[in-house]
């Protein structure tokens, strides 16, 4: 019945791909699945760090936030929480918190382009692998901690604020209550 829904081109590419897509998905659950080892995690997990911090400091640098410092060795906070890496910024405002925020979600197209260069191995081949691990690595990585939603939410907050009063004022649009 899916064969109806989708393009006939599309079908076979999708299911050649989709037992690499199941090992990828395999692979994310054990990465996460170190979590109940700290140091295990953080080190599993350090190249996907590494790539995160560095999107957020190029977005600081580009759009002024002013990075001062990064720290990309994971370290134990003092209530005992690990910390996998941090950047500081001198002037994130509300302007430039979002790209700043933001920035890692470009390893997530990343991490689907390195799943479909993966397909083109052999399932169980050590190249194949090692490219599931870094799709992994940009999936997991890409996504913005809570720290990173909460300086974006201040951004996406203003600007939705500041999108609704320019709508009412250029159409004299009042939303209903």
């Amino acid at each position: 019945m899916i064969h109806l829904l989708l393009p006939t081109p599309f079908l076979p590419w999708l299911l050649d791909i989709a037992p690499h897509g199941v090992a990828l998905v395999t692979g994310c659950a054990l990465l996460l699945a170190l979590r109940r080892w700290p140091r295990g995690y953080a080190i599993a997990l350090w190249p996907g760090t590494v790539a995160h911090e560095l999107l957020h400091y190029l977005a600081g640098v580009l759009t002024g936030a002013q990075p001062v410092s990064i720290n990309l060795l994971p370290r134990r906070r003092a209530n005992g929480s690990w910390e996998l890496g941090s950047v500081s910024f001198a002037r994130l405002r509300w302007w430039n918190s979002v790209p700043v925020g933001l920035a890692p979600m470009a390893l997530l197209p990343a991490g689907g382009w390195v799943l479909i260069e993966s397909a083109s191995w052999p399932l169980l081949s050590a190249g194949g692998a090692g490219l599931k691990f870094l799709a992994a690595q940009c999936l997991l990585a890409g996504w913005p901690s809570r720290r990173d939603w909460a300086h974006a939410m201040v951004g996406l907050l203003v600007i939705a604020a500041l999108s609704l009063l320019a709508l009412w004022l250029m159409r004299g649009w009042i939303p209903a209550a």
